[in-house]
């Protein structure tokens, strides 16, 4: 199988659906990565001090690692606006990743739940271009929007996440395996240590909200189905 995850920023990859990433890649399926900033925007800890050109290339070099943890085969970084996805107009992204979709031609698609998490306008606008863009794709094609649980988000009272309604799970990926390499991945975006110290602490209570990676498959249009899949 070949997975391609699109996200908007580097660290999405990492404090996103990264046990599954890695479950995939490391079990022998072509797993790439199509992120759409370099993050430049970004106004956590250490970002705070750098200039914009500095913080990107940063950041940029931070994903390179997190992917090579992951085992990403491939990894491809555009170089549109950080926090300005939503204004663009919707065509200059869609053109992007279907460039992408020709030259890799997944089987299945990933990025972030219709409210994007955190509420994020970024994550939502490249949710919004992939919903658009599968309606002309082969029926190959799948779709698969990750979210996060209630339960999970009580994790992070600090955070403020959006999370998905249990009813909209189509697929629950076991992910217990992984997880050492998915916190090896998060700490590799070392810019954003003050988010992760928060995503990842307590370490025993993480590791058992993370266990499991909640996903909704939008495309094709599943059929109602009370079991939760294992796998994609």
């Amino acid at each position: 199988m070949k997975i391609l995850a699109v996200f908007a920023h580097p660290d999405d990859e990492s404090f996103g659906p990264a046990g599954t990433l890695a479950r995939y890649a490391q079990t022998g399926h072509k797993v790439g990565l199509f992120t759409l900033t370099r993050g430049e925007a970004g106004s956590v800890g250490i970002s705070k001090t750098l200039t914009t050109e500095v913080l990107a290339g940063r950041r940029t070099c931070e994903l390179h690692h997190a992917a090579k943890i992951l085992g990403i085969n491939y990894l491809k970084i555009a170089d549109l606006p950080d926090k300005k996805l939503a204004e663009l107009p919707d065509h200059t992204g869609m053109k992007m990743i279907q460039e992408e979709l020709d030259f890799f031609k997944p089987d299945a698609l990933i990025t972030f739940h219709e409210q994007g998490i955190s509420g994020h306008p970024d994550h939502q606008a490249v949710t919004r271009w992939l919903l658009e863009l599968v309606k002309n794709q082969p029926k190959t094609i799948s779709l698969f929007l990750y979210g996060v649980l209630q339960e999970q988000t009580e994790h992070m009272p600090r955070r403020r996440l959006l999370p998905m309604t249990l009813v909209e799970v189509t697929h629950r990926i076991v992910v217990s395996n992984y997880l050492d390499t998915k916190i090896e991945a998060i700490k590799a975006h070392a810019t954003q240590e003050e988010s992760w110290q928060r995503f990842i602490n307590p370490l025993e209570k993480f590791k058992i909200s993370a266990q499991w990676e909640y996903f909704k498959q939008v495309w094709p249009v599943p059929e109602k189905n009370i079991l939760l899949h294992d796998e994609f």
